[in-house]
């Protein structure tokens, strides 16, 4: 090494060397459809789908009827879209919000996982809860 040149070529080889098994242990193993653990969860999505359905029973957005119209407004509900799209999160395409008593009997959208080992689910009445599979299987999916 060329104490002039102060180690810079070796310094740069280092820093190269470091940020290349940094990038390397981060990459491989296998694709699930479960969202990052440091990213958005479930809630985030149902949350984010709530907010959309408010705007739909405002009449300020368009209810999505199919995963083509979600993905058109999905910049908008990103969260949602991408909740959506990866099948973590089952929305009932054209169900909307409702009032009423029966309405807090009925899913608009459901983490996927529900049905089996329990999860959240978004209720008609606009109520996120957590609801065990057992209790999943008593609620019936809102109607379009």
């Amino acid at each position: 090494m060329n104490p002039s040149t102060g180690g810079g070529v070796s310094r740069a080889f280092l820093v190269a060397c470091v940020v290349a098994t940094a990038l390397a242990s981060g990459c491989g193993g296998t694709k699930t459809k479960d969202v990052s653990t440091s990213g958005p969860k479930a809630n985030d999505g149902l949350t984010d789908l709530k907010t959309l359905l408010d705007s739909v029973k405002a009449g300020q957005q368009k209810l999505p009827k199919s995963a083509a119209e979600m993905a058109a407004i999905e910049p908008m509900f990103p969260v949602a879209g991408a909740f959506i799209q990866n099948g973590s999160i089952e929305y009932v395409w054209g169900a909307k919000f409702a009032d009423g008593a029966e309405a807090a009997k009925r899913m608009v959208a459901f983490e996927a996982k529900a049905a089996s080992e329990g999860g959240l689910v978004l209720l008609q009445d606009g109520t996120i809860k957590e609801v065990s599979a057992a209790e999943f299987s008593g609620l019936e999916k809102a109607k379009p």
